[in-house]
This record gives C-alpha cells, sequence and structure tokens, in this order.
C-alpha cells in the first residue's frame, strides 16, 4: 500500500493555502499586537501645547511622538497652523506637510 494512502498522509502531502485564508492568517496575526491608545493627563496636555505654540511662535521644529496602533511613530516639522475646530496640527516639512489629529498625539518636545 502506498505511504499517502496511510493514517493522515494524503492531506499531509497537499498543504495548500488559498489566498483569503493567508490574508486572514496574517490579519489575525497583527491583531495579537494591537496596541490601544494610551491617555494623556492634564500636564502631559500642556506639555503638548506649550511646545506647538513655540513652535508657531518661534518658527522653531517640534518634534511629535504620534500613535499607531501597532507602532508609535516620530514626525519632525514645523507647526503652520492650529485647526481648533478640526482638532488637527498641520505640520510642515521640507516641500511637504501631514496633518496630525490632537488625540493621536502621546509627546511633543521643541
Amino acid at each position: 500500500m502506498s505511504k499517502k494512502l496511510q493514517g493522515n498522509g494524503i492531506y499531509e502531502s497537499s498543504r495548500f493555502i488559498i489566498p483569503q485564508h493567508r490574508e486572514a492568517a496574517v490579519k489575525q496575526a497583527q491583531e495579537i499586537h494591537r496596541r490601544t491608545k494610551p491617555t494623556l493627563d492634564e500636564h502631559q496636555w500642556e506639555m503638548v501645547n506649550h511646545a506647538l505654540s513655540e513652535s508657531i511662535r518661534e518658527h522653531v521644529p517640534v518634534t511629535l511622538q504620534v500613535f499607531s496602533a501597532f507602532e508609535n511613530r516620530e514626525v519632525i516639522g514645523m507647526v503652520t497652523r492650529v485647526n481648533m475646530y478640526c482638532k488637527e496640527v498641520k505640520l510642515s516639512f521640507d516641500d511637504d506637510y501631514e496633518l496630525i489629529k490632537f488625540e493621536d498625539i502621546i509627546s511633543a518636545e521643541v
């Protein structure tokens, strides 16, 4: 008798994963490492506000730690606009800019 037909051999020899199952497995593995957003206390918000206002007033670059679900990122640039209505900061660097929401800022340093 063939070795493939003994026990679970027929299924062991054919290990195919369809693309949908592969994507689902990758997403599930990423979701395990998802982080929750930290909440800032009043003192930390004051420090962030001070750094943003100093950057806009003195035209000096500011370093922002921005929250991301899997890894924080550091953004360095000049604050050119603070939109209180949309609750976001316009950070300019070189020839480009980025809009960053207040709720995603973890810390700021001048």
